[in-house]
């Protein structure tokens, strides 16, 4: 006969289902694809899960082989493992002693979780400068895993004392420990492949994919009939910084701020739209600070002229074939919350690999001072008043952090029309 699950074995089922579901709605919004759920749930906390998602700190990206790991797929599978440990005793008849090693187990992961959800909290707080409320309810429901756990397994032991004596027991027993790794391990590779599954199903485009209901379709549908309305403009590319491929038939042009925290985020999203659309699509980087300092548009002045500084930084890494790493090094400092001064881009230049005497003779020079002026002229000309915004193919799209769901299904559009 099957044994009965106590009331703390249902409380862990019931938690660890729980953390499943939540891990899974962050790998969809890590994928971009978390839609009108996740931002109602999340609307209580500003905007933070976009923030954490679109940050580097959120997975690991163009890995080889695997693609892109979100964090959460972690959490997913770690949530999956505790549910199977919880559950087992419902499917199979357990003696006491197999009940304490489960139980064990689940203490044990719990406690490395609750470590890890620490150690992604202060990166979140200090680092990040947001929190997202989904990543919160995972640490709430790692600690009452690790609650109940505990629970449970002093009811199976008894005392304090015994309870210490048997966890132990259980992780210095190799012969417990590969009875168990056999099955674990399948458990886990299990979770990780299905997460896996369910992201990329997810992803924008997909049947499955939760933002792709009506109202965003018809978001999009609207977003291209007006994209298709607007008249093309010219954009002076020369001396221009480009990512991708030279002869890519795609352009997307970005007028940006390097203190900007929306321009950030763009950073992030359009890196993952040039990893995904390889040939197809390149994209150009162009200034707008919205400095006074530099920037005759706009009457507030940055302290330290730090949007100026950072301009300046671009433009003359550009000038020695460095664009991109020092671009990366000031989003990562924006990441930060740091402002960009003379010393932090000597420093992100300098890791950058650039020629540092030519550098700083660059950053004051006349050449590049005039470039700034030239291309805040020409976002004059455009009509630019925020950052970032973004052209395609020298048509417009929606100023402010593009929706990545849109340019997917724009560029899917101009490939079909060529």
């Amino acid at each position: 006969m099957k044994d009965k699950v106590s009331a703390f074995g249902i409380g862990g089922i019931l938690l660890s289902i729980t953390g499943v579901i939540i891990s899974l709605l962050l790998i969809f919004e890590f994928f971009g694809s978390g839609g009108a759920l996740v931002s109602t749930l999340c609307s209580v906390s500003g905007g933070g899960c976009e923030k954490v998602a679109e940050s580097n700190f959120s997975g690991f990206r163009n890995l080889p082989l695997l693609g892109d790991l979100p964090v959460a797929l972690f959490g997913f599978t770690f949530y999956g493992l505790v549910a199977a440990l919880f559950i087992t005793p419902l499917f199979s008849s357990q003696d006491n002693p197999s009940k304490i090693v489960l139980a064990s187990l689940a203490l044990a992961l719990s406690i490395i979780a609750i470590l890890a959800d620490l150690a992604l909290a202060v990166i979140s707080v200090f680092v990040i400068d947001a929190v997202c409320i989904l990543c919160v309810a995972t640490y709430a429901v790692s600690i009452g895993i690790a609650v109940v756990s505990f629970l449970e397994l002093k009811r199976l032991t008894g005392d304090t004392d015994s309870m210490i004596a048997n966890f132990k027991g259980v992780f210095t027993s190799r012969e417990i420990l590969n009875k168990k790794l056999l099955n674990l391990s399948i458990i886990i590779l299990g979770f990780f492949a299905t997460g896996m599954v369910f992201g990329n199903a997810a992803k924008p485009g997909s049947s499955f994919s939760i933002s792709e209901n009506s109202d965003m379709k018809t978001k999009i549908k609207e977003g291209l009939r007006i994209y298709e309305t607007l008249p093309v403009v010219q954009i002076d590319m020369t001396n221009v910084p480009i990512a991708g491929e030279k002869t890519a038939p795609i352009t997307i042009v970005k007028y940006a701020d390097f203190n900007c925290g929306h321009c950030m985020h763009a950073s992030h999203i359009l890196k993952t739209i040039l990893a995904e659309y390889t040939g197809i699509v390149r994209v150009a980087y162009k200034n707008f600070p919205l400095d006074g300092n530099c920037n005759k548009f706009v009457q507030r002045q940055s302290p330290g002229a730090s949007s100026c500084i950072a301009a300046s930084a671009a433009i003359c890494a550009e000038k020695q074939g460095r664009f991109y790493p020092v671009y990366a090094g000031m989003y990562s400092d924006n990441e930060k919350g740091q402002m960009h001064t003379v010393s932090s881009i000597n420093q992100i230049a300098s890791l950058s690999g650039l020629n540092m005497s030519q550098f700083k003779k660059c950053l004051g020079s006349t050449e590049v001072r005039d470039q700034i002026m030239k291309e805040v002229d020409e976002a004059g000309r455009l009509r630019i008043e925020s950052t970032p915004s973004i052209f395609v193919n020298n048509r417009p799209i929606a100023s402010g952090t593009p929706e990545i769901e849109f340019l997917r299904a724009l560029i899917n559009h101009l490939m079909k029309k060529s």
